[in-house]
C-alpha cells in the first residue's frame, strides 16, 4: 500500500459492520490463535540445550553433514517466507488477512532465528544448492499476491511442515526433536491464509491472470522435484522417506484445494494446479517407485540415476 494513499479510508466505507464481522471472523481467528500459541522461541531453545546438551552433540558425522544441509535450506527458505509475509502483511488490503499475514511475520521470524542458531550450533554455515535458491528467489520476486501465497502457502508451507514432522519422528537429536512440533503446529496454521484468502484473489482474475498463475504454480512445483532429486542421498542419510513425504505432501495439498473449492467453487482450480490429477500420479510412481528404485527395469534405474547426478551437478554448480 502506497503512503500517500494512507489512510484507506474507502476500507472502512465499503462495508458494513456485519459485514465486516462476517468476513472477517475466519482469517481473525488465524491471528487470535498465533497470539495464544506464540512461544518464545530462544528461551525454548536455550533450555533444551540445557536440558539435552549441545544441537547434534551425538550425532553421527555424515548425517550430521546431511542434517546440516537440509536444516540450511530450511533456515533460508524460513527467512524467504519471513520476507513473503511481510509482504503479504504490507500489500493485503483487507484487513482479516492482513492481521493473519502479520501474525505470520512474528511466527517466521521465530523459526528463522532459531533454526540459524540450531545450524551455527553444528557448525560453519553452507551456500545452499541452486535450485533450492532458483526456488527461493522465484517466489520471493512472485509478481502478485496469489503467486507469492502459491508459492508459500501451497508449497513451502506443506512442505515445510511434513519435513519437520519426519525429522523429529527420527530422533537424530534431542533438541531437535523438541523443537520440530513448535514448528510444525505454527506452519500447519499458516496453510490457512491460503486456504482462506487465494480464492478471493482467484475470483478476480483474468482468464489470462488465472493462467499465468497456474504456471507460475507448476514451475515452483517443477523446481522442488528438482530439489528432492539434488537431495535424494542426504534425505537417504537421514532415514527420510521421500516416498512417504511425497504423499504426505500431495495429501495434504489436495485437502487444501479442496476445501478451498468446499467454500469457494470450482473456480479456483483455474489458477491453481493439483498433482492429483493429469500425469501427476505417475509422475510421483515415476521418481519414488513403491517398491524402492531396486524394484523397476534397468532402464528406469539408468535414467533415475543419471538425472539424479545430473541435477546434483546443476545444484552445485550454480550454488
Amino acid at each position: 500500500m502506497k503512503a500517500r494513499s494512507f489512510p484507506p479510508y474507502a476500507m472502512l466505507e465499503s462495508i458494513t459492520v456485519d459485514e465486516a464481522q462476517r468476513k472477517t471472523d475466519r482469517l481473525s481467528r488465524l491471528y487470535d490463535k498465533t497470539r495464544e500459541l506464540s512461544w518464545d522461541g530462544h528461551a525454548v531453545f536455550d533450555e533444551l540445550v540445557e536440558k539435552h546438551g549441545a544441537p547434534g552433540a551425538n550425532v553421527d558425522p555424515e548425517l550430521r553433514t546431511s542434517l546440516k544441509k537440509v536444516l540450511t535450506i530450511l533456515m533460508w527458505g524460513e527467512l524467504a517466507a519471513w520476507n513473503i509475509s511481510a509482504d503479504l502483511a504490507l500489500a493485503i488490503p483487507e484487513l482479516d488477512a492482513k492481521l493473519a499475514a502479520t501474525a505470520q511475520v512474528f511466527d517466521e521470524a521465530r523459526h528463522f532465528s532459531v533454526l540459524q542458531r540450531y545450524v551455527h550450533a553444528l557448525g560453519p554455515t553452507e551456500a545452499i544448492g541452486g535450485i533450492p535458491k532458483r526456488l527461493l528467489r522465484k517466489v520471493l520476486g512472485a509478481p502478485t499476491l496469489a503467486c507469492k501465497l502459491v508459492g508459500m502457502q501451497l508449497l513451502f508451507e506443506t512442505n515445510a511442515i511434513v519435513i519437520f514432522h519426519r525429522l523429529g519422528e527420527r530422533e537424530l537429536c534431542p533438541v531437535l526433536s523438541a523443537l520440530m512440533p513448535y514448528f510444525e503446529r505454527d506452519e500447519a496454521r499458516h496453510v490457512g491464509l491460503g486456504i482462506l484468502y487465494l480464492p478471493r484473489l482467484i475470483a478476480q482474475m483474468t482468464p489470462a491472470e488465472a493462467r499465468r498463475t497456474a504456471r507460475f504454480h507448476t514451475e515452483c512445483i517443477l523446481l522442488l522435484m528438482a530439489g528432492g532429486f539434488a537431495l535424494r542421498d542426504d534425505f537417504t542419510k537421514l532415514g527420510l522417506d521421500q516416498r512417504l513425504m511425497t504423499q504426505r505432501v500431495t495429501s495434504m495439498q489436495d485437502t487444501i484445494l479442496k476445501e478451498m473449492i468446499d467454500h469457494h467453487g470450482k473456480g479456483v482450480t483455474r489458477a491453481v494446479v493439483s498433482t492429483r490429477t493429469g500425469y501427476g500420479p505417475q509422475i510421483v510412481e515415476w521418481i519414488h517407485p513403491p517398491g524402492g528404485l531396486d524394484s523397476v527395469s534397468p532402464l528406469h534405474q539408468r535414467v533415475h540415476r543419471g538425472l539424479v547426478r545430473t541435477l546434483q551437478q546443476v545444484d552445485r554448480a550454480f550454488a
